[in-house]
């Protein structure tokens, strides 16, 4: 029978799949935690993403209208006649006289202009407007008139006469009514109203920060609906007056105007109605001739010669500037053209109403990325932020080409914004975990090595050199006699209870006085004092000696309850035996950087090997060397004589603890701590000298 072990725990591995369920549960909290952290965002801070998200926007057109400005590729569809500053400096200051403005209608109908369209309003009645009433009801132009959106300040005002609203019985959701306009005089409005004429709205909707970006596609008063220029202008051209409004499908924009006859592209209007303004086109794109050559006839016939005319004006100081992608003094009519093109060639910009799911799938696609890519072991602290911020371009990306291929604006800075949230989350997450595992590492390696070593060798690379140095050590070797005879006679799994048993008590010894082991070998324990050059680990004065010495007595003292009391028949009991001497040794790491090994080494720790060879043969289970004996000043020692060391050709003098602390430990009795102080000290002419104690 054997006596009570010390509870060994039988070694179960853990399930191979709980490190990696503990790392996707880690990860998927941290995604968790982002997506709540962005919908705090989303919420409190929302306002500012959409006019962030537009600015961003206006560098895809420019980018875009930029590569695609070539030499060749001026629009001639739409042509600008401008009322610019030298048109001014010849003909002087603006509103020009009727009869002037009559005749630059005449002038762009003789060129052969298909057709006109005036983004200028004659709000004021003027003794001439005859002349030009009857130059508008010749060349039938789209007029313009302006409304005060919703949401204006101060008295709008109400001046002129309305012309050209839709035949619709009344004012349809989305569009909203308006607070004020200024509209045509009589004399010239009542033209736009004639079946072959129309007039359409200018009026901008003028982002926060300055920039026109859309425009409503119609504005109401007084239950009549009134359509922007842009569309009275096609209109005019196709002959087609019958539009009527309707849901969008969900690869659609929210609203659609479609004219009732099918030849016109269908107009994509916004959840508000209004029109996005595609600023596809660099502004160096468009013709532009003078107002002034037009009136002297100074304009290549070709120019003007089926093309819509946009007769409008850039000069300073005629209210006409507005902010746009490409700058902030920027003709009011290019907004205008800009429409214009987008509606003949197709391709005016949208928001889809799958935009919202598709940034969802968008975001969904580059978490599971990212969480795969986490998932798949270890990676840099910071390259699930880099890989995030490289999913957040390929969004934005993504959003440049649908826009420019298909005309879908479909967003990309929320889900953007998600997924940068998720990989700082992420690689918050995976600095966590790679700090868990190397903390885990570090016990691991801690526990096969020294702290003190494992420590330092966890901050330097591999080296094949040697790294060691020689200090003034205690050294501690405990060895269990006839151990090997035991693991023949009995089952495995009983001899590896024994021996864990006393590796761990051994262990927990050494440390609580304040030593290292060193090593297991087999059935013994190596263990030292004062090896560590780690600064941070305290220096036992006296080299550790007398906590050496007491470190043995009590370990002494714990195997009465860990080695087996009865042994089989026919083998020797177990038995505990202790070496220990204080002396210069060598402790560092040898061999190759891919197989390396530490340990202590040198005359001392062979002088403890020895002595624990020779308990057996004294009879004293603990022996220690002179030089430890000189260090302890022969204190509670009992000398046993000079003896040749096997392997050592220097005879040395061998001391025991005397057999009552033996015996006493052996009975499993808790030594005095003072033990070695309270026996009769070993007489001094005993005692052989050590070198350097």
């Amino acid at each position: 029978m054997t006596a009570p072990l010390a509870n060994p725990a039988s070694p179960q591995s853990a399930p191979s799949g709980t490190p990696a369920r503990s790392r996707w549960a880690v990860l998927v909290l941290a995604v968790a935690a982002a997506l709540a952290i962005w919908a705090v965002l989303i919420q409190g801070l929302g306002g500012w993403l959409q006019p962030l998200q537009e600015r961003l926007g206006d560098s895809v057109w420019r980018a875009g209208a930029s590569l695609s400005a070539t030499p060749t590729a001026d629009e001639r569809r739409v042509v600008v006649v401008d009322v610019d500053e030298r048109s001014l400096a010849v003909l002087g200051p603006w509103p020009w006289p009727r009869a002037a403005q009559a005749q630059l209608l005449d002038a762009i109908a003789a060129a052969g202009a298909r057709q006109q369209v005036l983004d200028v309003v004659f709000a004021d009645p003027r003794p001439d407007d005859a002349a030009l009433a009857a130059a508008v009801q010749r060349h039938k132009p789209v007029l313009a008139q302006v409304f005060a959106l919703p949401g204006a300040q101060g008295a709008q005002p109400r001046s002129g006469q309305l012309a050209g609203a839709l035949d619709w019985s009344t004012c349809p959701a989305p569009f909203a009514d308006a607070s004020g306009f200024i509209a045509n005089t009589p004399a010239i409005a009542q033209h736009g109203n004639l079946p072959s004429g129309h007039t359409g709205h200018i009026s901008p909707r003028v982002a926060a920060d300055g920039v026109v970006r859309h425009q409503p596609a119609v504005v109401c008063v007084a239950g009549r609906s009134y359509p922007a220029l842009s569309l009275a202008a096609l209109m005019a051209a196709t002959g087609d007056a019958n539009w009527q409004l309707q849901r969008g499908s969900w690869w659609e924009s929210p609203w659609l105007l479609t004219s009732a006859s099918g030849a016109l592209a269908p107009v994509p209007l916004d959840a508000a109605g209004d029109m996005r303004i595609g600023w596809r086109l660099h502004p160096h794109r468009f013709v532009s001739v003078s107002a002034v050559d037009v009136l002297a006839g100074r304009v290549p016939g070709d120019v003007l010669r089926g093309a819509w005319v946009l007769v409008g004006s850039s000069a300073f100081g005629l209210n006409d500037t507005i902010a746009t992608p490409f700058g902030g003094g920027s003709s009011g009519l290019q907004a205008h053209v800009q429409l214009m093109v987008g509606l003949l060639d197709g391709t005016a910009p949208f928001t889809p109403r799958a935009a919202p799911w598709l940034q969802g799938a968008a975001a969904a696609l580059a978490l599971a990325l990212l969480l795969a890519a986490g998932g798949r072991g270890r990676r840099p602290v910071l390259g699930l932020p880099l890989a995030a911020l490289g999913c957040a371009a390929a969004m934005a990306g993504a959003h440049a080409l649908l826009l420019w291929q298909i005309n879908w604006w479909v967003g990309w800075l929320a889900p953007a914004l998600l997924v940068l949230l998720a990989g700082v989350a992420l690689g918050v997450a995976e600095h966590a975990l790679s700090r868990r595992e190397r903390d885990r590492l570090f016990q691991h390696l801690s526990s096969y090595l020294p702290a003190p070593v494992a420590a330092s060798l966890a901050l330097q690379p591999p080296s094949s050199a040697i790294r060691a140095s020689t200090r003034q050590v205690s050294v501690l070797f405990a060895d269990i006699r006839n151990f090997s005879a035991y693991c023949e006679a009995r089952p495995p799994e009983e001899a590896a209870a024994v021996l864990h048993a006393f590796f761990s008590a051994a262990a927990r010894v050494v440390q609580q006085h304040g030593g290292v082991v060193e090593s297991f070998h087999g059935d013994a324990v190596v263990a030292v004092w004062n090896a560590s050059d780690d600064e941070k680990s305290p220096h036992i004065s006296g080299a550790g000696a007398p906590s050496a010495l007491k470190a043995a007595i009590e370990l002494l003292a714990n195997m009465h309850a860990v080695l087996p009391q009865q042994v089989p028949a026919g083998l020797e009991p177990l038995a505990l035996g202790l070496g220990l001497e204080t002396g210069p040794a060598m402790a560092g790491s040898f061999g190759l950087a891919s197989r390396r090994t530490h340990m202590v080494m040198g005359r001392t720790v062979t002088i403890a090997s020895r002595l624990v060879g020779m308990t057996a043969d004294l009879a004293h289970p603990i022996l220690v060397g002179e030089g430890m004996a000189a260090q302890l000043g022969g204190a509670g020692l009992q000398s046993m004589g000079t003896f040749l060391l096997d392997g050592l050709r220097t005879p040395h003098h061998v001391y025991a603890v005397p057999l009552v602390a033996a015996h006493a430990a052996s009975a499993g009795v808790p030594p005095d701590p003072d033990l070695p102080s309270l026996r009769t000290p070993v007489p001094q002419d005993q005692l052989a000298p050590v070198a350097g104690a």
